[in-house]
């Protein structure tokens, strides 16, 4: 086989219209193969990172009534020290009634 031979062998353009659309279909069917690869290697990787999400579902509303316990605790604390500073408010104004605050 001389060069010539070889060189039509490799060349698209010597080839007719089903052969160049053979060609195209088996790159693209390699293309597909190659991108389902790399997309399920991703997946792969990021499995074991979800799986810690996934087991924590059922924790979750011991975590919600936790925080929900400590958001109600500091919500009673600044309900007192409203309380505080209103009694505190209220003593000034009955003060500033008597005329004894300065």
């Amino acid at each position: 086989m001389d060069s010539w031979q070889q060189w039509k062998i490799v060349c698209l353009t010597t080839m007719s219209v089903e052969d160049v659309e053979n060609v195209y279909i088996f790159g693209l069917l390699i293309t597909g193969f190659l991108l389902f690869g790399v997309s399920g290697y991703l997946a792969y990787r990021v499995i074991p990172k979800t799986w810690p999400a996934v087991q924590s579902v059922p924790k979750l509303p011991v975590m919600l009534d936790g925080v929900c316990r400590t958001i109600n605790t500091h919500n009673e604390m600044l309900r007192e020290q409203n309380r505080e500073l209103d009694m505190i408010l209220e003593q000034n104004r009955s003060l500033a009634a008597f005329g004894l605050r300065g």
